[in-house]
């Protein structure tokens, strides 16, 4: 979870310059040649992910009170602190960045495996490093931590080699939880799992014989999601599994195609956006909602 904030935010930096872009394919971008920008822009933005998580969650353990001793732990799956939250979004974390490096790669005109090697290895980079710089911290290095990342990294590779899977998409919603994190010394949205839900999301329009597409719209998806109750920092009270179904924007059939554009339009794909839907908590009656939100 660490890095989906960190990515979302650089990549949309870049949206109104690649909007202005002309559909024309060439091999030059703002007079650059792309394979060229793909990769000083990959460094450029791992380097600056990496700065921002030291100094969100590791500056005060590395300065104010020294290194620590370096620390392996294994945290449990789905009945840690979190439930499981912080593991999923190890698994996005790494799904998403895959998916964005191959699609920015491709965009450039690199090579099938070109593209799928470094699509592996930019999100096995940032995985590998944030567990060390956690190994060194107040936190640990995890290596259940990495399976999960893995996960994420091999369903994408599926993805590329298999592309009838893209029709089953991992995606992401955050809406603030009742404390939204506000006290957590360590960033509050990304460690907020209490407003997070992971979703797989299924366009049932493209998976249906031709003849009955006519009866399910392309721009809606069907969603199942899973996240928790009262994981949050500082939260109280009994900690639950929360199940959700709903509705699902495929804003791949909303949005406009374009050239460059596409990586971005791919991208927000990658995002769970409030959509009518219900949500049970374990031992508890199932909650429907005009717009779920978490």
């Amino acid at each position: 979870m660490k890095k989906i904030i960190i990515v979302l935010l650089l990549c949309l930096s870049f949206s109104n310059i690649t909007r202005a872009q002309e559909a024309k394919r060439d091999s030059l971008f703002l007079g650059l040649h792309r394979k060229d920008v793909a990769t000083y822009l990959t460094i450029a933005w791992s380097m600056a992910a990496i700065s921002l998580e030291f100094q969100w969650w590791w500056r005060a353990d590395y300065y104010r009170f020294k290194q620590h001793e370096f620390r392996l732990k294994n945290d449990g799956y789905f009945f840690n602190s979190s439930y499981g939250v912080d593991k999923l979004g190890h698994m996005y974390a790494s799904y998403l960045i895959f998916h964005l490096t191959y699609d920015f790669m491709k965009w450039a005109d690199f090579d099938d495996q070109t593209a799928l090697w470094s699509a592996i290895a930019v999100p096995a980079a940032h995985a590998v490093s944030i567990e060390l710089g956690d190994g060194f911290s107040k936190w640990w290095f995890s290596f259940s931590d990495l399976y999960f990342n893995s996960a994420g990294m091999a369903y994408g590779i599926l993805q590329v080699k298999y592309p009838y899977l893209n029709n089953f998409n991992y995606k992401w919603s955050y809406y603030p939880s009742a404390s939204g994190g506000k006290k957590d010394p360590d960033w509050g949205p990304a460690s907020d799992y209490s407003g997070h839900i992971y979703w797989v999301s299924i366009d049932v329009h493209n998976i249906l014989p031709e003849p009955a597409q006519q009866y399910w719209p392309k721009y809606v998806n069907l969603a199942v999601g899973l996240g928790a109750k009262n994981v949050s920092y500082a939260d109280v009270g009994i900690k639950k599994h929360k199940w959700a179904i709903g509705l699902d924007w495929n804003t791949t059939a909303i949005l406009p195609d374009g050239d460059t554009w596409g990586i971005f339009k791919n991208l927000i794909n990658k995002l769970h956006f409030p959509a009518p839907g219900a949500k049970i908590y374990s031992g508890e009656k199932p909650e429907a909602k005009i717009l779920l939100l978490n």
